[in-house]
């Protein structure tokens, strides 16, 4: 399968890259470090479209709503692709303090621009004959310098091999997830 994705050189991006090469995937990584810019929307998702799987992971501004628009009016007709829209777990409840290392203002513009994101899947998906898409929420994954995992931050590659893992479980079962929240958070829930 060939899969996109964008911000592929670091964070989630790069985990997810890995583990799904790993697989034997062919990947098209698309990450500002190599020279594409996800605010040209047409040229990006021209790379995008004959692709089977796009990670829309890389967030600049608004970009990966714009981005995410662009590739599903490729996709529009083409049921058989698949996206993935890396989100956060910020998005079903603020934050506060800050995540260790980021300041306040940045967060909340982070988390606005997330719920953006959402909020544009939740409109796409209402349109028939559109291809899957599937928002990934992860919780607390150590992505920023000087971070490291603990009690409240998880490793990438970790998070990476887990989120692959059960949507190929899915996959072999008939399932599909419409939406997967996965991490560690302050807030512990026993079962």
């Amino acid at each position: 399968m060939r899969i996109a994705i964008t911000g592929h050189t670091s964070g989630i991006g790069r985990a997810l890259a890995g583990v799904l090469k790993s697989r034997g995937h062919e990947i098209l990584g698309l990450s500002r470090r190599e020279g594409y810019n996800i605010g040209s929307f047409v040229k990006i998702a021209n790379l995008i479209e004959p692709c089977d799987v796009f990670i829309n992971n890389a967030q600049v501004s608004y970009a990966q709503t714009e981005l995410l628009y662009e590739v599903w009016n490729k996709w529009r007709a083409k049921n058989n692709k698949h996206i993935w829209c890396i989100s956060t777990i910020m998005t079903q409840h603020p934050v506060d303090p800050p995540i260790q290392g980021q300041d306040e203002i940045a967060i909340n513009h982070y988390r606005t621009q997330k719920i953006a994101m959402e909020e544009a899947v939740n409109q796409l998906r209402a349109k028939k004959g559109s291809p899957r898409i599937t928002i990934i929420r992860p919780g607390g994954v150590a992505t920023l310098p000087g971070q490291t995992p603990g009690d409240f931050l998880c490793d990438p590659d970790e998070w990476a091999q887990l989120i692959v893992d059960t949507m190929a479980l899915a996959d072999t079962r008939g399932m599909k997830f419409s939406d997967l929240s996965l991490g560690k958070s302050k807030v512990q829930v026993g079962i």
